[in-house]
């Protein structure tokens, strides 16, 4: 997907009450709230856009902020103290500036956004790199996409991005007052897209929407300088099936016991799934397990325990044919199609506290959708299971 934005200080401010163009959409902790991150795709607006709204009411809340244009994906740092204080923060890859943006919000009501500061076209400042960077060490690459944040040493998070553009995954620190300083880099070739890290053995995994494969590291921290380098340990690529086309892994997931890596593949359209579990040794299986067929062109993915017994079961959105393909993993096969309008592709689950306050909202397990082609968030409830849907809700005004 490309975009035709682009800086424009004579644009104007986005004042719309919703997001245009939704992309990328993240679940704040407890189930009460979820970030939407918004592209200035038809260069209409100045900036992208980030606001959040409440699943209880199921209506925009807060304050909007402006950011850089075309999301590639964003990911939360939480603290490891999660106290009611404790400052939330959300970074966020930008593909029309080649950089993160650091959004951090509080838990009043209602949810405010802020940011460090603005640039000249109003939006978010860059976080990193810095300001008028000439210096090539400090980059995220060429077309940065997929991010991932999780805790590291001495009270650091590892930020890891990955370039669509020109493949380059940047190794990140990031500190409790929200400074990131680069920690290390590794080049994996033009085209990757998302990355995720198996818990239990620390492998990291990254999609490539040209090649059928998976490539793999491993990361520690520095020896000699733990709280600002890390060492990267590049790991064998995993092979994937291969179609008749020439656009592959896009969307990863891992199930809740981080024994399963879930990929959505394009071509062949399939929800693939990886047995990453550590074996012999401690190392990981790292063998495709199951490839369960799919319409469309498969895009990302989520996960929830709404299948039998409270299983999991895969959502997938599939942009080219307006759906969502549920997947039973343990049956290996399709259980639902959910027919959506407008090009579906960002997706989230949350576990809705009840009551919601809200008579029009049951609450309970609810799935997310973006419809980019709309400006339009959905919800769908999903906990009575596959076949059983309630009717499609659309996130609304402020009350």
């Amino acid at each position: 997907m490309s975009c035709a934005c682009g800086d424009a200080a004579d644009l104007p401010k986005d004042l719309e009450p919703g997001v245009r163009y939704p992309l990328a959409l993240t679940p704040l902790p407890g189930g009460t709230r979820v970030l939407v991150w918004g592209a200035n795709f038809d260069r209409m607006y100045r900036a992208g856009k980030v606001r959040a709204f409440d699943t209880r009411s199921e209506r925009w809340t807060g304050s909007d902020l402006e950011v850089a244009g075309f999301v590639g994906g964003a990911a939360l740092q939480l603290s490891a103290a999660a106290t009611p204080s404790a400052p939330v923060r959300a970074l966020m890859t930008s593909r029309e500036t080649d950089d993160i943006t650091l959004v951090s919000f509080d838990k009043a009501e209602p949810l405010t956004l802020s940011c460090g500061g603005h640039d000249a076209f109003g939006r978010c400042s860059r976080t990193f790199p810095p300001a008028r960077n000439e210096d090539t060490a400090l980059s995220v690459g060429a077309d940065p996409m997929g991010i991932e944040v999780r805790p590291w040493a001495a009270n650091r998070w590892l930020v890891t991005t990955v370039a669509l553009g020109d493949g380059r995954v940047s190794l990140l620190l990031a500190d409790d007052k929200g400074t990131v300083k680069p920690a290390g880099h590794l080049g994996l070739g033009a085209g990757v897209i998302a990355v995720r890290t198996a818990p239990a053995t620390g492998v990291t995994y990254v999609s490539d929407a040209r090649a059928p494969a998976l490539h793999t590291f491993t990361v520690r921290p520095d020896d000699a300088n733990p709280t600002t380098k890390v060492q990267i340990v590049a790991g064998q690529a995993i092979a994937l099936p291969a179609g008749t086309g020439s656009d592959f892994a896009h969307g990863l997931a891992l199930s809740a016991d981080g024994g399963r890596l879930y990929v959505a593949h394009r071509s062949p359209a399939a929800l693939i799934a990886v047995d990453v579990a550590a074996g012999v040794g401690g190392k990981p299986r790292n063998v495709v397990a199951a490839v369960v067929p799919l319409g469309g062109l498969p895009s990302e993915l989520t996960l929830a325990p709404t299948g039998p017994g409270g299983t999991e079961l895969a959502y997938v959105s599939s942009f080219g044919d307006d759906a969502i393909w549920v997947v039973d993993p343990g049956l290996r096969q399709v259980v639902q199609r959910i027919a959506l309008p407008h090009a579906p592709y960002g997706l989230a689950t949350a576990d809705v506290p009840q009551p919601t306050g809200d008579k029009d909202v049951p609450g309970g397990w609810t799935l997310y959708a973006t419809l980019f082609g709309a400006h339009q968030v959905v919800a769908l409830s999903i906990g009575a299971g596959p076949g059983v849907l309630g009717a499609r809700r659309t996130i609304r005004g402020a009350p």
